[in-house]
């Protein structure tokens, strides 16, 4: 069954890799191509002092390199900047229908079916510390609703820093019914509010800084450079922690917007013969 899953849909699932000004990798999350589009998690619009995006596709062995395309971080980001209505959805979509991209198979939405807790479900997605595409099995083992009301789908398969933006999959049918989202974590949650804490601790030192001198020594130039360490220290280990089960975004819209879309461009080419 996984077996076919992976034979099925491994060429549509991609790492989506940002990269600095010197070649760094700064963050790697995961997409997966419906239509003319590829789908991945809302932290793509948080990323900066980025230089260029890569988008790597891979063999059925799951680690030789199958397909690469590349683009600056400026032509990214205006490829996401007309989809900005998925920023509330926790998901966003990359229009990538002029890229020569055909050669990539499309994954299927499902749409409108019921959900159901025990139901079998499959992630494929890459980690942040790993370049290679993995499968990995479980079940929806509950719904949870957020402040604001939306529903998230909780599964208990193993996920890590990079799986963010993955499909999760229906076994039976082989469609996606959502999409991995690794901020909704408790991990992501404590990190970000650690990091907040730091950050403000900064702020405050740095307003003092240079006021108090100790022989020769500014102590709080000490103190700024012991917040830093902590931030990074924490930075490294929230990216190898290893999370015992998962949220996904449901795919509420997508299947609405795409069809709209296709409608759109139908009429427009109608328009357009009409004239002729």
């Amino acid at each position: 069954m996984y077996q076919k899953l992976w034979k099925d849909l491994y060429a549509g699932v991609c790492s989506i890799n940002f990269y600095s000004d010197n070649g760094i990798r700064l963050v790697s999350l995961t997409g997966f191509k419906v239509k003319h589009y590829l789908v991945t998690d809302e932290a793509i619009y948080k990323v900066m002092k980025c230089n260029e995006v890569v988008f790597c596709f891979l063999k059925s062995d799951g680690y030789s390199l199958n397909y690469e395309f590349r683009m600056s971080f400026v032509e990214f980001e205006a490829r996401i900047n007309r989809l900005t209505q998925f920023e509330n959805e926790g998901y966003a979509l990359i229009d990538i229908e002029d890229l020569d991209m055909s050669m990539i198979p499309s994954l299927e939405v499902e749409s409108g079916a019921g959900l159901f807790i025990g139901q079998q479900v499959a992630v494929i997605g890459y980690h942040l510390d790993q370049d290679n595409l993995s499968i990995k099995s479980g079940i929806i083992s509950s719904f949870v609703k957020s402040p604001k009301g939306d529903r998230y789908i909780q599964f208990d398969t193993l996920i890590k820093q990079g799986n963010s933006g993955s499909p999760l999959i229906d076994v039976k049918s082989g469609k996606v019914v959502g999409v991995v989202g690794c901020r909704l974590s408790t991990a992501s949650q404590s990190y970000e509010n650690f990091k907040r804490i730091i950050d403000d601790n900064l702020r405050l030192l740095k307003e003092s800084e240079g006021k108090i001198n100790i022989m020769n020594i500014d102590p709080i130039q000490v103190l700024i450079a012991n917040q830093n360490q902590l931030k990074q220290i924490s930075r490294d280990i929230y990216r190898s922690i290893t999370m015992t089960f998962g949220y996904a975004y449901e795919l509420q819209t997508i299947n609405n917007y795409l069809q709209e879309s296709e409608e759109s461009k139908i009429l427009q080419l109608e328009t357009v013969r009409v004239r002729v």
